[in-house]
């Protein structure tokens, strides 16, 4: 009995640098499949809503990213539509985008209004959550938009 646990737990470390292989592997595989257009939405507070769409782009790397993302708050007295411009980069299952605000679409550029900018944990191909970092910390998600192949 004492044999048996021994062995299995021998042939179990001996699997391990191959279960580390086929984890690195995933993890690319993962990674583009991150490509394509996202919706997100977060939770910002009781007077404004806040969406919007993002394309995330390949680039050379396969975990950094090139992104364009359009953002529409809307709150009881301003409505913001923003296109920025942004880049994406993943550290294991983190994915963190920092934006650059290229066009007001609607909306004053008064300086009320600053880049969304976010991170977020991938918990799979279609869905990312985490938090929208503008103005003070929201809770955010991502996912597919409708109908996408990416």
């Amino acid at each position: 009995m004492i044999r048996q646990i021994v062995v299995s737990a021998l042939l179990a470390c001996a699997a391990m640098p191959a279960v580390h292989a086929q984890a690195e592997e995933d993890a690319a595989v993962e990674s583009s499949a991150l490509l394509g257009e996202w919706s997100f939405i977060a939770n910002t507070d009781e007077e404004c809503s806040f969406t919007g769409t993002a394309l995330l782009t390949r680039t050379e790397d396969e975990n950094r990213f090139g992104c364009e993302l359009t953002a529409l708050q809307m709150c009881s007295v301003e409505t913001w539509q923003v296109r920025q411009s942004c880049s994406a980069v993943r550290v294991g299952d983190q994915l963190v985008i920092n934006s650059t605000i290229e066009e007001f679409l609607q909306g004053q550029p008064d300086g009320r209004y600053r880049p969304d900018n976010f991170s977020l944990m991938i918990k799979s191909a279609d869905y990312m959550r985490g938090v929208l970092i503008s103005w003070g910390s929201h809770i955010a998600e991502f996912r597919r938009a409708d109908g996408t192949i990416s």
